[in-house]
């Protein structure tokens, strides 16, 4: 018969799709069609078992039981499939291809080696066995032809590819087909013919490329390459959880994804469905109805600038290094004549404009015989210090973005190198084609996965993640987790970045979980038999699928801000509501500011001064904007903004406090809040941001807690203090008088000094109109000035506000990270 145009479709199905019985049975429903060709592999691991026995035979080792079980599963496979009227010829088949191989690898344990023509030949047996497996099978309910691929395809070597000789094939499946009638035909993968007519192998994935020389061959209507995954997906999905299958590529993109590693195609599969213009499919064995990846000669749209990330890893970078080389003619083509030489394919090249420096990325594999080649073939110019070293870093991984999107773009190359150093990752090396559908890094070996979920989430292919940890979860730290937990998914909807709480731990134990939200997270921290340990906490928050990491410090501990360095060291970003590290020392309050510009973390702490009011934020604003702050005052503590307010109502003071206390406005010892520290420790906060060299010793400090009454007990505190009314009541009533409220007032002054103390103000001055646990800030500033100034003003104390004002740096700490 005559092999009609556009007539066939070529599928090709590999190992994993013919593993067994139940996987050929697989494989028939899904060939409905009445012009099928099929390309079939060897069955999982059979081509590696002969390759491994030949091996053992060469080395004078056991391979006859490993023979002999995998004959048997062969044999299995056809009682399993056929019937008893059709094993017969199949199993005779067999019997005598185990047999010659048996002799073959006798052969070769006597003279311990073997020729590439040997190994061609038995590695060929695999897809032979599966293909004429398959056609029986088929052959039960449809006319199927079986064809040895080696009767028909030439193929032959040059410079170490595998080259088809079309016209000679072509010729040869005309002659073959042309006595010869079929619904179904099933043809060998992997095997071809040399020009000799010698059976011999196409190389690694020669199955796949099998598939596409046979669909070039019969001028199919489309190819389609069955696998196990259900296509090509955005980043390896092993690697990246979010990764999702890519609806369509042109050839071009599938080529830079398949050279880069997308292990489900080989670069050589498609160059001869590209040439011939055929549809290209890679499509799920185990999921046949969905849709797969569609490739074809196009290019379409897409929302996402980048079509996909691929890596390779095990990569050796080689650099040479010389002031020598600068102006020296040829000097890289000999390098990679060098490389050419001893067989070493060289993966990505490199250049300094200053010509001093070239490197190129190559196989680990291949490390040792290319600086060999190298030293020795460049020793007078290494002797005449034109070249000073060659050296070579085996711990490497190349990361590739693709994408026809990309091609004139402004700015990908910059997003790119942003989102990685944004991740805490080097960059060695940087490879762009003139196409722009590719831009390749040279990167350590152990970031690759930190790497492939950044720039993933970066490129908007998946939602931007981040890894919490918190630390604290009292009041604050409780109000914020169930804060998040609430709004999570509303801000993974909207926003695409997703929160992953991976880390819960009080003075006690802690919750170690991939969503420690899910469930009751606080009976599971109650219950949890972790006890508390920081560093498996931090190890555990550190996870290659998630590129940033951040702690939230919800407590109020000294020591634990003490910490914040060394977090920052370890790539932790770090969210606090705690003062300590910012009140404290003036010495560890510059070197926390100075690691975490130096390391490239982010430490942001708003809700330190009036919870969730946008206090930090603000000033900052001001000062990046260029403005000069002259004063700010204001009252930045919710406990003594209500007592006051009340006050001012004539009501008396110890009765306040009580009321206060019963409230929850207090601390349970009504001294912490009444000494004015707190309110101190904020002042100081405020004016080392503005870059004041305060500390807490430098500034006078209202103590409202009489000096009788400091050191007893928190119960005699309160039952004595209506004692000491006296002097405050009497400061209200005068203010009262006067037509004035009394304030308890924190000023930052345009000298750089600080107070904090009881002020009497105009009623119609800001701070009077306070009420309730209300705080105010007002700044007076050079574009602020006394007349307008900025005021800032709300609830200032409270779990709800000030969880808020630390989720709000969450949010904030994600933007910045992508």
């Amino acid at each position: 018969m005559e092999l009609a145009k556009n007539h066939y479709t070529v599928h090709k199905f590999g190992g994993s799709s013919v593993a067994d019985a139940s996987r050929f049975k697989e494989v028939k429903k899904i060939l409905t069609g009445d012009n099928d060709v099929v390309v079939v592999s060897a069955t999982k691991g059979t081509t590696t078992k002969l390759q491994n026995m030949l091996d053992a035979a060469r080395d004078g080792q056991a391979w006859q039981q490993d023979l002999t079980t995998l004959e048997l599963f062969h044999h299995q496979i056809i009682d399993d499939l056929l019937p008893e009227s059709a094993v017969q010829s199949l199993h005779e088949v067999l019997k005598n291809d185990f047999h010659t191989i048996a002799h073959i690898f006798d052969t070769v344990c006597r003279i311990g080696t073997y020729a590439t023509e040997i190994q061609d030949y038995i590695l060929g047996y695999g897809e032979q066995w599966s293909a004429q497996i398959l056609a029986a099978y088929l052959n039960v309910d449809q006319p199927t032809l079986y064809l040895d691929a080696s009767k028909v395809l030439t193929s032959y070597r040059k410079d170490g590819l595998v080259c088809i000789d079309w016209e000679r094939s072509e010729a040869a499946m005309r002659e073959y087909f042309a006595d010869k009638q079929f619904t179904k035909l099933v043809i060998t993968g992997f095997i071809s013919s040399t020009p000799e007519g010698k059976r011999t192998t196409l190389g690694r994935n020669g199955s796949d490329f099998s598939g596409a020389i046979f669909a070039r061959l019969l001028q199919a209507v489309e190819l389609i390459i069955w696998t196990d995954v259900d296509g090509i997906y955005s980043a390896h999905p092993a690697k990246v959880k979010s990764a999702f299958c890519i609806e369509h590529l042109s050839y071009k993109e599938a080529l830079e994804l398949a050279y880069f590693g997308a292990s489900v195609l080989h670069p050589m599969t498609i160059a001869p469905v590209q040439h011939a213009d055929i549809p290209l499919y890679i499509k799920d064995s185990y999921n046949p109805t969905a849709p797969g990846t569609l490739i074809t000669n196009e290019s379409r749209p897409s929302k996402h600038i980048i079509k996909g990330l691929t890596y390779v890893d095990d990569i050796a970078l080689v650099n040479i290094e010389g002031a020598g080389m600068a102006g020296v003619s040829g000097i890289a083509a000999r390098i990679f004549h060098i490389m050419q030489s001893c067989n070493v394919s060289v993966i990505l090249i490199s250049q300094a404009s200053s010509e001093q420096s070239l490197c190129f990325a190559i196989a680990k594999s291949s490390v040792k015989v290319a600086l060999e080649a190298l030293n020795t073939s460049l020793r007078f110019e290494i002797e005449a210090r034109q070249i000073n070293k060659i050296t070579a870093d085996t711990e490497c991984a190349i990361l590739a973005a693709v994408g026809d999107g990309m091609i004139g773009n402004p700015g990908v190359a910059g997003k790119f190198f942003d989102t990685l150093a944004k991740a805490a990752i080097n960059i060695r090396a940087i490879a762009q084609g003139s196409s722009e559908r590719n831009i390749s890094v040279v990167i350590e070996r152990k970031d690759i996965s930190k790497a492939l979920q950044a720039a993933h989430s970066g490129f908007y292919l998946s939602d931007r993640v981040i890894s919490v940890g918190l630390i604290g979860p009292g009041g604050i730290g409780a109000t914020l987790l169930d804060q998040i937990d609430s709004a999570s998914q509303k801000i993974k909807d909207r926003y695409s970045v997703d929160i992953q709480v991976r880390g819960i731990m009080n003075s006690n134990n802690m919750l170690l979980s991939e969503n420690a939200l899910a469930g009751d997270w606080r009976a599971q921290l109650a219950s949890s038999s972790h006890a508390a340990n920081l560093a498996e906490f931090k190890e555990f928050l550190r996870s290659e699928d998630i590129p940033h990491s951040v702690i939230i410090d919800c407590t109020a501990s000294t020591a634990l801000a003490k910490e914040y360095i060394n977090f920052f060291h370890e790539g932790f970003n770090v969210i606090t509501p705690n003062k300590h590290a910012n009140s404290g020392e003036i010495s560890y309050y510059q070197q926390i500011k100075q690691a975490a510009n130096k390391i490239g973390v982010h430490y942001l702490y708003e809700a330190t001064v009036c919870a969730g009011l946008p206090v930090i934020t603000t000033l900052q604003d001001l000062i990046k904007t260029g403005d000069e702050i002259v004063t700010i005052e204001g009252v930045v503590s919710g406990t003594l903004s209500y007592i006051f307010n009340e006050l001012s109502t004539g009501r008396v003071f110890s009765e306040i406090v009580k009321e206060a206390r019963k409230l929850g406005y207090t601390e349970p010892d009504p001294r912490e809040d009444l000494s004015g520290k707190d309110v101190a420790r904020k002042l100081v906060c405020l004016s080392r941001e503005i870059g004041n060299n305060v500390s807490l010793a430098d500034i006078n400090v209202t103590n409202l807690v009489p000096e009788a009454l400091r050191d007893c007990s928190t119960d005699e505190f309160l039952e004595r203090l209506h004692e000491f009314d006296a002097p405050i009541m009497d400061m209200a009533a005068k203010a009262h008088a006067k037509n004035e409220k009394l304030c308890y007032v924190g000023k930052i002054n345009a000298d750089g000094s600080v107070s904090v103390a009881i002020q009497s103000v105009s009623l119609a001055h800001p701070l009077a109109g306070l009420k309730a646990t209300a705080n105010i800030l007002v700044f007076q500033t050079k574009r602020y000035d006394a007349d307008h100034p900025m005021i800032i003003q709300g609830p200032g104390a409270g779990a709800e506000v000030t969880a808020a004002g630390v989720f709000a740096d969450l949010l904030r700490l994600t933007s910045y990270l992508y």
